[in-house]
């Protein structure tokens, strides 16, 4: 078998990879190798991936744009930036298990028939593996990974929201996607976030928090899902207060004296 069938199958076992293609599932690989080593040689990722000089430097040069790597005389390195925590190549490769928890105990919180708000997070992504659960449903999202997953589904109706594409998150945002989304009323906003430091939520990116405060506004419901990972590191823009949501999904891995913190602040927990 082929490094790149390989490559494909290790996505099988969750289904959180399936929509991607097996260029976006090659440089999902390439960053994962990065991540673990703090340069490659360009002719090892070829041997490796068992495809061709110039495959590779096609790979390289889409991740080099989505300022994710930097090559310097036939090696490749990982940008350390936050642009690349932000990759949905890297992200969707990451803490599967607990999202797709997470995932599952997000349905109960959905009723039939209602509109929901979907962020582009790679952790809500996994709520499409249950949301034929409480069909029918009309979702409304940014997400272009939940859009694929979802188009074929029976009963639900899926409203694409406009904007600017940004590859780094696989999704719609700007002005118009903003514009967009609060031209409409839902039932449910189902959003995770990039951090979560002290009592609230926050992202790094102006774009990603314009339209997750938009999200927010228009939502009867509000739904956080959050997994351990989460509280490790920090972002600069302040997104909402956890107290805005109506629940916050938690992995139970998380530390219990930020757990306390958190009850102690009036978040509205749920462990998952």
């Amino acid at each position: 078998m082929k490094a790149e069938e390989e490559a494909a199958d290790m996505f099988e076992p969750d289904g959180d990879m399936q929509h991607l293609s097996k260029a976006d599932q090659r440089r999902a690989e390439i960053i994962r190798l990065l991540m673990e080593s703090p340069s490659v040689q360009i002719k090892d990722l070829a041997t490796r991936l068992d495809v061709s000089l110039m495959t590779i430097h096609r790979d390289l040069n889409d991740l080099q744009n989505q300022g994710l790597v930097r090559r310097l005389r036939g090696s490749v390195s990982a940008e350390k930036s936050m642009l690349f925590e932000s990759s949905y190549l890297y992200r969707a490769r990451q803490h599967v298990s607990e999202k797709r928890k997470l995932a599952r105990a997000a349905i109960p919180h959905i009723e039939p028939g209602n509109a929901i708000v979907w962020d582009d997070s790679s952790t809500t992504f996994h709520v499409t593996e249950f949301i034929e659960q409480v069909a029918p449903v009309t979702i409304i999202t940014n997400a272009l990974p939940v859009l694929e997953k979802l188009r074929d589904a029976a009963e639900i109706d899926l409203i694409a929201l406009g904007g600017k594409y940004h590859r780094a998150y696989n999704g719609f945002f700007g002005l118009a996607c903003e514009r967009s989304i609060r031209s409409y009323r839902v039932d449910v906003a189902l959003m995770s976030t990039t951090t979560i430091q002290g009592l609230s939520m926050f992202t790094q990116d102006e774009q990603v928090l314009r339209a997750k405060q938009a999200m927010i506004e228009i939502a009867r419901k509000r739904i956080l899902l959050v997994d351990e990972s989460k509280f490790h590191f920090s972002a600069l823009n302040h997104v909402a207060d956890l107290s805005a949501f109506d629940v916050v999904l938690i992995s139970s891995s998380v530390d219990s004296s930020t757990i306390a913190r958190l009850r102690d602040g009036g978040v509205k927990l749920q462990l998952v």
